[in-house]
């Protein structure tokens, strides 16, 4: 077990393994998705096609893997402007908690898809933290990130779709 972990390409493996199964799970979950939104959206008065509900869903799921790899890049800023000013005044501070705990609320709420997404900003904080100790500038890791990332999540997709 010891010269698994040291082998320092499984943790890059396990990366595109997680996103290659969120891509799996997008492309088998995009169609009942597609027709619920197309059902919900002629009763709120949309006319979208399904073609486009689903490529749009595609779209959407790859922007939250673009998301996740590119809050990487700087976090104790992000920390920053999410906290930052939160707690300045008795009225800031109230607001921010209120809205924090509805926040909570949600993520319990909606625990399934907290745990997806937490799944893989885990998965990309150990592909960043590899890279890193392997000795690669910032710009790199995020760029390497953004590939391995983006390549597995499409891999799954074509995994998917491929085999169906």
């Amino acid at each position: 077990m010891a010269k698994l972990i040291r082998f320092p390409f499984v943790c890059l493996v396990i990366v595109v393994l997680t996103y290659s199964i969120f891509g799996w799970y997008v492309g088998h979950s995009a169609t009942a998705w597609t027709h619920w939104l197309a059902n919900q959206g002629e009763t709120w008065g949309w006319f979208l096609e399904d073609k486009t509900i689903f490529l749009m869903l595609h779209f959407l799921a790859g922007c939250v893997v673009l998301l996740i790899t590119a809050s990487l890049a700087a976090p104790v800023a992000i920390i920053t402007i999410v906290f930052g000013s939160s707690f300045q005044s008795d009225n800031k501070a109230i607001i921010a908690v209120l809205l924090w705990s509805f926040i909570i609320v949600l993520m319990l709420r909606w625990i399934y898809y907290f745990a997806h997404f937490f799944l893989l900003l885990c998965a990309a904080i150990l592909a960043k933290l590899e890279l890193q100790k392997l000795g690669y500038a910032q710009w790199q890791v995020i760029s390497l990130l953004i590939l391995i990332c983006l390549g597995g999540f499409a891999l799954g997709l074509l995994g998917y779709y491929q085999l169906q």
